[in-house]
C-alpha cells in the first residue's frame, strides 16, 4: 500500500493532466537561440512564386574579416530587417509554459545602377547596393575558378577549394549575392566579439523553397543544426525535419502578434501558416540543398512545458482512478476473507 501511495503522490506531481496541446514536453535544458549555426525565416508566396529569405547574420572575429555569399535562383531585392525578428519569432514559437493549478523592414538600401561588366566574360556584375551596414555586389558567374577569384580580387575570403560547391549554384544558373561588412561601423569594438547584426531580407522569384544547404556546409563544423520558420500558405516541412511549432494565424491571433511582436507581425501578410522545423546535420549530410514541401497535413502543433504542482481540478481525475483502484483492492481482499471463513 505504501508503494502504491508513494506512486500516486510521485504521479501527482508530473503528470499532467488537461492537454492543450498535441504534445507535451518536460522541461529540459536548451542551447541558447544564438547558440544555433544555421538559422532562417522563409516567406513563400506559392501562388504568385515569390520568396523571402531572411538568413541570421552572427559571427566572431573582426568585421572586417566577415564576408558572405547568399546564392539564389533570381536576382534578389534587398532590405535589412531589425536583428529582433529572430528573437521575436523564436518567443512566439517556443512552447507555452503552463503552471499546474492557475512593421519591420527597414528603408536605409541604396541601390547603385551598374551596367553589367565582366571578368572575361566569366563574372557579371549585376547590381551593387549598400543595405544597412553592408556593401553588397550581386552577379552571376559561368565559370567556378573566375568566381573564387572575382571574390579573393574584391576581399571575399573564399578558397578555391570551395569551387566545386560554388560551380553546383553556377550550373543551376543561380545568382550569387556577394556582403562584405562596413568596418568603421564597429569602431571602438573588440577585435573578437560575437555580433548579432541587422539580417537581411532576400526577396526573389522562385518556383520551389529551397535552402542553400550545400553552400552552408564551407566551413561549418562536423555537425550543424538547423532551424527554419516558414510563413507560407499551409504547414511546411522537409526531409528529416522536426516540426516544433505549426499554428495558422487567424485575425484575432494576428492583432496580438502585431501588439507583441511588431516585427515578425510587420512580415505576415495573406501568408499565415507559421511553422518551425528543425534539424541535425552531419558534415556528410550537406552535400545537397534542401526543399522545403507542404507538410502531409495541416494540423497544428504547439509545445507546452508543465511546471509546479498540480491543481486540484488536475487532481480530480487521478483522484478517481486511485478510489477505484482502492476499491477493487477492498473488495478482493474482502472476497479472500470470505472464502477463508468459508474454509474453516
Amino acid at each position: 500500500m505504501r508503494k502504491l501511495i508513494g506512486l500516486i503522490f510521485l504521479l501527482s506531481l508530473i503528470l499532467p493532466v488537461n492537454i492543450y496541446a498535441c504534445m507535451v514536453v518536460f522541461y529540459k535544458q536548451e542551447p541558447s537561440i544564438y547558440e544555433i549555426s544555421q538559422r532562417s525565416i522563409a516567406i513563400y508566396d506559392r501562388e504568385n512564386q515569390k520568396v523571402g529569405l531572411i538568413p541570421q547574420i552572427s559571427f566572431r572575429g573582426r568585421p572586417q574579416d566577415f564576408c558572405a555569399v547568399v546564392p539564389t535562383p533570381t536576382v534578389p531585392k534587398l532590405n535589412t530587417v531589425s536583428k529582433d525578428v529572430f528573437y521575436e519569432v523564436e518567443s512566439l514559437t517556443s512552447p507555452t509554459w503552463i503552471e499546474r493549478g492557475s512593421g519591420c523592414l527597414s528603408s536605409d538600401v541604396i541601390v547603385q545602377d551598374v551596367k553589367p561588366t565582366s571578368s572575361g566574360d566569366s563574372v557579371n556584375v549585376i547590381q551593387e547596393q549598400s543595405v544597412g551596414i553592408f556593401d553588397t555586389v550581386t552577379l552571376s558567374a559561368s565559370d567556378p575558378d573566375a568566381l573564387t577569384k572575382w571574390l579573393k580580387d574584391n576581399g571575399y575570403q573564399y578558397s578555391v577549394q570551395d569551387k566545386e560547391i560554388l560551380d553546383y549554384y553556377i550550373q543551376k544558373s543561380w545568382v550569387f549575392t556577394a556582403m562584405k561588412i562596413d568596418a568603421s561601423s564597429f569602431s571602438g569594438m573588440s577585435d573578437y566579439y560575437k555580433y548579432n547584426i541587422n539580417p537581411v531580407i532576400f526577396r526573389y522569384s522562385a518556383s520551389s523553397l529551397v535552402y542553400p544547404m550545400r553552400l552552408a556546409s564551407i566551413n561549418t563544423d562536423d555537425r550543424t543544426d538547423l532551424v527554419v520558420y516558414t510563413l507560407s500558405d499551409s504547414k511546411m516541412t522537409f526531409t528529416g525535419g522536426k516540426i516544433e511549432y505549426a499554428n495558422r494565424i487567424d485575425d484575432k491571433e494576428l492583432k496580438e502578434i502585431d501588439d507583441s511582436y511588431p516585427i515578425i507581425g510587420g512580415l505576415i501578410g495573406q501568408n499565415r501558416y507559421l511553422t518551425k522545423i528543425k534539424r541535425t546535420f552531419s558534415i556528410m549530410e550537406m552535400d545537397s540543398d534542401i526543399e522545403i514541401v507542404p507538410a502531409p497535413d495541416n494540423k497544428e502543433f504547439k509545445g507546452i512545458v508543465y511546471y509546479g504542482f498540480s491543481s486540484m481540478m488536475d487532481m480530480l481525475p487521478l483522484g478517481i482512478v486511485v478510489l477505484v483502484l482502492l476499491l477493487f483492492r477492498y473488495f478482493r481482499e474482502r472476497r479472500n476473507i470470505i472464502k477463508c471463513s468459508r474454509h474453516d
